[in-house]
């Protein structure tokens, strides 16, 4: 095979690979602006808190309070009150705010402030309403306010966002070094098996960081609504993100097992695909059988290696030796 089947034996998982990294940068790169637009879009994780109300403490009321009292003695504090914004969605690096606003005739969420992308960033619930309400000037939420379920899950999300940022961070690094030395399987099948090893490795890294993303947001979904009901805030998954980071694991999949398939199929000798069959020992351009008649001597007659000039060997009957003499 030539350099033309070589290069379409490797385009497949070349193409894969391009998509796991595409994928992969979406993911990632979600949320890291304000003014990012439609990627603000590309978040893990919402919190909607325009109908988040705090009740005040009773404890300051001794005995057991009516429930007429209750309802018209008590003010509870709203979401504006404590300072927060309509809505906050998380990210990889970072998170964003925004408020549900009217535009066009049709409702939406706009982003209006998305902080500053981190390699340490976890998401912690209770420092972005702190954040959020010194920023504008509320009365807060403090950790007293919220179930003692959710302040402890807050404390174990720290690590296991630690570990999903660095499995990304690993497995788009990986996918990009695959394409690059993707290119070396063009020229031989050792370039193909070099490929192979990091395109496997590409996927492990993207197989771990979507595991991590999918079990961590889910199960801050669950908890949270669970825990965070009486307070009138709704959790959600973006199923969208969720969906992308996995079409990148599948799409690196592909890739290593085609880059793997290309090791024993198609050859891969550098002479064939940079056209340099000439002068090749062996090589198709060199090697040119020749089917013209070629005569083979007899085994069973004798073959005269005597030199031109020479005198016969002994014992030969020559009828005309003797002639030229008369």
């Amino acid at each position: 095979m030539g350099k033309a089947a070589r290069f379409a034996c490797i385009l497949t998982p070349m193409l894969l690979t391009i998509a796991s990294f595409l994928c992969t940068l979406l993911v990632m790169v979600g949320g890291t602006k304000q003014s990012a637009g439609w990627l603000n879009d590309l978040y893990f994780f919402k919190i909607d808190t325009r109908y988040v109300t705090i009740p005040d403490s009773l404890d300051l009321f001794p005995g057991d309070l009516d429930d007429d009292i209750v309802k018209t003695g008590l003010k509870p504090k709203t979401n504006e009150e404590l300072g927060l914004a309509d809505f906050y969605t998380i990210h990889l690096w970072n998170y964003c705010s925004g408020d549900y606003v009217e535009d066009g005739g049709k409702n939406k969420w706009k982003t209006t402030e998305c902080t500053k992308p981190s390699a340490k960033y976890h998401f912690d619930i209770i420092e972005i309403f702190q954040i959020e309400a010194k920023e504008n000037g509320g009365s807060g939420i403090e950790n007293e306010d919220l179930p003692k379920s959710v302040v402890k899950v807050n404390k174990a999300i720290k690590t296991v966002s630690g570990v999903m940022i660095g499995m990304y961070a690993c497995g788009i690094l990986t996918t990009f070094v695959t394409f690059l030395v993707g290119w070396f399987g063009l020229l031989s099948r050792w370039g193909s098996c070099v490929t192979t090893i990091f395109a496997d490795v590409a996927f492990l890294f993207l197989l771990a960081a979507s595991s991590i993303a999918t079990a961590l947001f889910y199960t801050l979904k669950g908890g949270f609504n669970k825990a965070l009901d009486e307070f009138g805030a709704d959790a959600s998954v973006n199923p969208q993100v969720i969906a992308l980071t996995w079409l990148g694991a599948a799409f690196g999949f592909g890739a290593a097992l085609f880059w793997m398939l290309s090791t024993c199929c198609c050859s891969g000798r550098s002479n064939r695909v940079m056209g340099r069959d000439k002068g090749s020992p062996k090589g198709l351009g060199s090697e040119k059988q020749s089917y013209g008649y070629e005569r083979v001597a007899a085994p069973y007659m004798p073959t005269n290696t005597a030199p031109a000039g020479a005198a016969a060997p002994s014992g030969v009957y020559e009828p005309y030796r003797h002639a030229g003499g008369h």
